[in-house]
């Protein structure tokens, strides 16, 4: 069966055939190319007005801007060599700075090991039982030379010597904490000299602040003395400070370099207590970045071949180069320090004060070219670069902004407001004009959504699509038009190619369930009505169908008559198709027994004695648009001549299914709305066929049922629906 809509559509006219276009002055050709040249007309005048209009805005654009652009260049070159200028002045200093304190630190640190190797040397002390008395004192100078915030002395110990060194600290220790607190705080206050905290041997650090004994290593590194000293007896005292993460590789660099000093990684700092630490820095939102330095100690003065038996480290806070160093008045100079460990951080330094802004790098790539790079390590043995265990740094001097705001005047900026100004005053006229231009744009565009809502109730949207872009093609190259109709489409499923080139507009589509509803009664009804009130009944109808339609996804065919033509499964697959379609078919029944009894009250009682019969089969169908005059989306193949037949043998008020269709509906686990119909019917070209009537469970099936329906009508799990029910529902 073939659904033809040739008589359902007046003929359009751009699809006329040449043997059938008018040739009087009032034929639509004619009134196209009438409105083409219009069109062409009012086009070309606009674009003239606007080649107009910009010229002349040009010229004042060019008049206003030449003069406010030279003078801004020129002003904004000498501020910005004033910047330069001094910031070069600045970022040097602050670079000489760091260099300076680095280099400050390492001699002091270099001094403080000679100092310690000398007095073992006179007092014929061997080591590692070396201590140094009143080293406080020594501690003192060393941190007004240096800047630094911290000092340790760490006494190597071999595994044999263990035992001897524990007993030699166990004896001396009290003496060692006392006498630093007394020549740093004046008294003991601070000390707690508790003894039970004291390790009688070589611990190491241990999870959550413990300090079990160690194990046996080649050496130890256990500091006996340090500034500020220690709060209590233990139990950092004895400690191996190797067993720090990071520290026991830079010891072993040491011991493999013999003369060279070396700075860790960044590292948390608690060597120096809260209330004493926070006065070396200006407070900021996070802690200030921490390296210590580490130094040899030789056995004899100023001979690293003599070999290492201590290391003295002390800390480096970076921002301490960076205080007391610029004027006030000047702010916004970026410091970012890296090493070769993979980390960096930023300070930014205002006046005398240096505020650490956080771990990465702060500074803007717009400055990238002014950086100023210091390095602040410097060595001379030739393995000191590839021995793991230690970090090497560079500073990165950069400028900000806000320190460049400072070298800049409003000056170039009150005429680039001029220009801004002019600027506006032309985008304004512009927008007014566009508004005129978008308003006309709006109204062709309405004629087109027009037109697209036409062309799309006519045909799926995948067949639009093609169908619009094969006009497109046709328009362009000028042979896109088939003798007489539709425009071919340039994609398709199926079918060969037309002499135009492009391909038949024809698709299959393998699984889908058709449905044919009649209206029974509907022909003696109707010769006892007028136009008007037919017209009311069937518009009624079936812009209700419709509406159900959309919402189970269901794809209108057409009307032929009183018989209403949909499917499911196209355009797009759906593999529930059967039961949405049985649904469809329930939901139209239900809202024709509502809408006809409202209608018999203007349209006589009669109209509530009308009924749908519904007949539906599934399989596959071909959809498409043959070329001719009146094209329409049509359905093509034997599931259509069938369900033709299901509706034509059914009983009204009733949906009548086929074989192939009951199936279906089994799979999605729906036998239960499966009545076998007891004769056989005789289709033509079928023979006899086994058929069903379908109905959804009443509301009492529905108790029962486990199951619940999705809120799109899909079948994901098996479901019922009463909502679809009406007293008008019959079970065979």
């Amino acid at each position: 069966m073939t659904l033809d809509h040739n008589d359902l559509e007046e003929q359009k006219p751009e699809e006329v055939s040449k043997e059938e276009s008018y040739d009087d002055e009032g034929s639509s050709a004619g009134t196209n190319d009438n409105r083409g040249e219009s069109f062409t007309t009012m086009t070309k005048k606009e674009k003239h007005r606007i080649k107009m209009f910009r010229l002349m805005v040009l010229g004042m654009l060019i008049m206003t801007a030449v003069v406010t652009i030279v003078a801004k260049v020129l002003l904004g070159q000498q501020e910005n060599r004033n910047f330069e200028t001094a910031y070069g002045q600045f970022a040097r200093s602050l670079a000489d700075a760091a260099m300076e304190q680095q280099q400050s630190l390492r001699a002091a640190c270099k001094s403080l090991a000679n100092e310690i190797t000398a007095y073992s040397q006179q007092s014929n002390q061997s080591w590692p039982y070396v201590d140094l008395p009143l080293f406080e004192s020594y501690a003192k100078g060393f941190f007004e030379h240096s800047k630094a915030e911290f000092i340790g002395v760490q006494n190597l110990v071999m595994q044999d010597e263990r035992d001897d060194f524990v007993n030699w600290t166990t004896a001396r220790y009290q003496d060692w904490v006392e006498e630093a607190h007394l020549l740093r705080y004046g008294n003991t206050d601070l000390l707690n000299t508790d003894p039970a905290r004291y390790n009688p041997f070589i611990s190491r650090k241990g999870p959550n602040r413990t300090f079990p004994p160690d194990e046996e290593r080649p050496y130890y590194a256990v500091r006996i003395m340090q500034s500020p000293p220690m709060r209590a007896y233990g139990p950092t005292l004895n400690l191996n400070l190797a067993t720090i993460p990071g520290n026991q590789e830079i010891h072993d660099a040491l011991l493999e370099l013999k003369y060279e000093t070396l700075v860790s990684r960044i590292r948390p700092f608690g060597a120096v207590p809260a209330e004493e630490h926070k006065n070396f820095h200006t407070d900021s939102e996070a802690d200030n970045p921490h390296s210590f330095m580490y130094t040899p100690i030789w056995r004899e003065v100023h001979n690293p071949d003599s070999g290492i038996v201590g290391t003295l480290s002390s800390s480096v806070a970076w921002d301490a180069s960076m205080q007391d160093l610029l004027p006030e008045t000047v702010t916004g100079i970026l410091s970012v320090v890296r090493n070769d460990c993979g980390q960096v951080f930023t300070y930014k330094v205002s006046g005398k004060e240096a505020y650490y802004l956080g771990p990465e790098d702060h500074h803007d790539p717009k400055f990238d070219d002014l950086a100023i790079i210091v390095e602040l390590g410097w060595h001379t043995h030739p393995d000191f670069t590839t021995t793991p265990g230690h970090c090497q740094y560079t500073m990165f001097v950069y400028p900000t902004d806000e320190f460049k705001d400072g070298y800049t005047t409003a000056l170039p900026v009150m005429f680039a407001v001029v220009v801004a100004c002019t600027f506006s005053f032309v985008a304004i006229v512009f927008f007014i004009y566009d508004c005129f231009v978008q308003r006309r744009n709006l109204e062709l565009a309405q004629d087109a959504a027009r037109s697209d809502m036409l062309v799309s109730s006519l045909f799926p949207s995948e067949i639009k699509d093609k169908l619009l872009a094969q006009q497109d093609v046709g328009d362009g190259k000028g042979n896109g038009h088939h003798k007489g109709g539709i425009p071919d489409p340039c994609d398709s499923g199926i079918g060969n190619r037309n002499e135009g080139g492009f391909a038949h507009l024809a698709k299959a589509y393998p699984h889908t369930t058709v449905f044919f509803g009649d209206l029974v009664g509907f022909t003696s009804w109707s010769s006892t009505h007028n136009p008007e009130q037919v017209f009311e009944l069937l518009e009624t109808l079936y812009s209700a169908f419709d509406a159900l339609a959309k919402r189970r996804h269901i794809f209108k065919i057409e009307t032929i008559g009183d018989c209403y033509v949909a499917v499911c499964g196209m355009p797009y697959p759906q593999t529930d198709h059967a039961s949405r379609m049985v649904r469809f078919a329930h939901d139209c029944m239900s809202k024709m027994h509502i809408l006809t009894t409202e209608l018999s009250e203007t349209l006589g009682n009669e109209t509530a004695d009308l009924q749908l019969r519904v007949g539906l089969h599934s399989g596959s169908v071909i959809g498409g648009v043959l070329r001719g005059d009146k094209s329409r989306f049509q359905l093509y193949g034997d599931t259509v001549n069938t369900a033709s037949r299901m509706e034509s043998t059914g009983v009204a008020g009733c949906v009548h299914v086929s074989q192939v269709t009951a199936d279906a509906l089994r799979v999605l686990g729906k036998t239960n709305w499966l009545t076998h119909r007891n004769d056989k019917i005789v289709a033509k070209g079928k023979g006899e066929m086994d058929t069903y009537f379908v109905s959804i469970p009443t509301a009492s099936t529905v108790l029962s049922s486990t199951g619940t329906e999705s809120l799109d009508g899909t079948d994901e799990v098996h479901t019922v629906d009463v909502r679809a029910m009406d007293a008008s529902t019959l079970s065979v």
